[in-house]
């Protein structure tokens, strides 16, 4: 049986996936998941401050990688499905908080990537990030589920529904995603972000990583870059 994987061909998709706990976090809060055969990556970070982060990445990261043993749908059938899965853990995170407020929220920012034919979406609630590197230009895709103050208006767990945001576009043959958690950024700006990126995509995930920490960051840091290629290109 066809899985999560559309039935129209996709450009070879390279993934790399780092993780990075905080040197002063007693867990790592960040969660992901990354399947380059079919098209499916997730990132996502646990709330500081708040109870049991760390469970709440791990479900919703758990409940997306569930998706790639659905039978094959549409691109746009692919992100409902996806939407429906994190809404899930959603309703699970925010009933236990109702049945014991005394014990606070459990939450989780949530950002995925979906390719598939020509198509790749992003479907996110929080503040991890999606950037695209397209022909020497870096943009960024999702857009912070925050306030001017830095606070979650929308996340996993905290209320009774999701706000999530989706955003889709063609995907092209060199294209680089880099889908992060916001310690990433808390230890360089866009502008290093781009000219690394540019440099190269084998090691990027890694070196992303290495230069937030030297920046200063020292929250948790998820990196996953994927890169597409034409048929028959890589080393």
């Amino acid at each position: 049986m066809d899985t999560f994987t559309a039935a129209t061909a996709i450009p070879l998709l390279r993934c790399e996936a780092v993780t990075r706990q905080g040197p002063n976090h007693p867990v790592n809060q960040d969660s992901f998941f990354a399947d380059p055969a079919c098209g499916l990556f997730t990132v996502a970070d646990g709330m500081g401050g708040h109870r049991d982060g760390d469970q709440a990445s791990k479900a919703t990261v758990q409940a997306v990688a569930q998706l790639v043993n659905q039978p094959a749908v549409s691109h746009d059938s692919q992100l409902v499905e996806l939407e429906a899965a994190v809404a899930g853990v959603n309703r699970e995170l925010f009933a236990g908080y109702l049945a014991a407020p005394e014990n606070d929220i459990s939450g989780t920012t949530s950002l995925s990537l979906v390719i598939s034919g020509p198509y790749a979406s992003c479907v996110w609630a929080g503040d991890s990030r999606l950037y695209l590197l397209r022909q020497h230009h870096l943009f960024l895709i999702s857009e912070d589920h925050a306030d001017e103050a830095g606070r979650l208006t929308a996340a996993v767990g905290i209320d009774e529904t999701v706000g999530f945001g989706r955003r889709t576009l063609e995907l092209i043959p060199g294209d680089v995603f880099i889908l992060c958690t916001d310690g990433l950024m808390k230890g360089m700006d866009e502008t290093a972000l781009a000219n690394m990126a540019a440099e190269g995509t084998f090691g990027l995930a890694d070196r992303l990583i290495a230069r937030a920490v030297a920046g200063g960051s020292s929250d948790d840091i998820t990196v996953i870059t994927v890169w597409a290629e034409a048929h028959g290109q890589g080393g």
